[in-house]
């Protein structure tokens, strides 16, 4: 894929600039059901050995809130909108590096030997740059299609083309829209896959790891997490606890002496992942 959309080019190493590092992410991408549907491998830029006003500058981005992204759902409730959805094909290969930014090749796939490096032509998934770049190119995309900025939240994008109705909600490359008739969408399908290559996921299912269940006859939708939930049960060995309405007794005071007293009692928690449980929960 990188090759494919020309991403970098091979380089001879040049002196007194700053090196980036590279590295491989991997991640598995889930169902709504909860079960698996693909293992992705990513070749990544070290984003923190960037340095600012050298190679990279803005890095900010919004994305939708999710209050927003409820607020589309109950918009299609109530005016029996066609929810879909589609998600852009590696979307920060898309857009052109603002700074110019040298790379190390990524392990196991080095050329030319060790005097030879990346000159990213586009922007990497982990610059720092990398999703601001690809939200200011979203963003003359979709203002060349017609598509207005809501003033309370400027990743709710809508249109009115003809009798067609379009409301768009953005999370960085995630696109979730409600449409008013089926030759709306595939209009709007049409002219963003004239500018990106795009997987049409059809109704829209999953979003954000919420699913999306709509009621065939009167419309509703609700959202729920109960794959997610379930599956974060699951990594943390508590599929088979009891639920509790609150995990503590309400008013309980904690304080340092709390804490392990004992090398016994340390060694009890240690392997105790809480942080990991939080940023779950949160």
């Amino acid at each position: 894929m990188l090759k494919a959309r020309e991403v970098f080019e091979m380089v001879p190493r040049p002196e007194e600039r700053n090196m980036v590092g590279s590295k491989w992410v991997y991640a598995i991408k889930w169902k709504e059901d909860g079960g698996l549907e693909r293992q992705k491998a990513r070749t990544m830029a070290k984003g923190f050995t960037q340095v600012i006003g050298e190679d990279y500058e803005e890095t900010y981005a919004s994305i939708a809130r999710l209050e927003s992204v409820r607020l589309v759902c109950a918009i299609a409730a109530s005016r029996r909108l066609h929810l879909w959805q589609i998600d852009f094909v590696s979307a920060f290969l898309n857009s052109n590096n603002s700074y110019e930014v040298f790379m190390e090749q990524p392990r196991g796939f080095e050329e030319g030997g060790d005097n030879h490096i990346w000159r990213l032509c586009k922007t990497l998934y982990g610059t720092m740059q990398g999703v601001h770049d690809w939200a200011e190119n979203l963003n003359k995309i979709f203002e060349g299609h017609g598509f207005y900025k809501s003033r309370a939240d400027p990743q709710i994008r809508s249109r009115v083309y003809g009798n067609k109705l379009t409301l768009i909600s953005i999370w960085t490359d995630d696109v979730l829209g409600a449409l008013s008739t089926i030759e709306g969408e595939n209009l709007a399908k049409s002219q963003l896959g004239a500018s990106y290559e795009i997987k049409d996921l059809g109704e829209a299912k999953l979003i954000l790891g919420m699913c999306i269940n709509r009621d065939p006859i009167t419309g509703n939708i609700s959202l729920s997490q109960k794959s997610y939930c379930e599956r974060m049960l699951k990594h943390f060995n508590m599929e088979n606890c009891s639920p509790k309405l609150t995990l503590l007794p309400p008013g309980l005071l904690l304080t340092t002496e709390d804490c392990p007293n004992t090398p016994e009692e340390a060694n009890e928690i240690k392997d105790t992942p809480y942080r990991e449980a939080l940023g779950s929960l949160m």
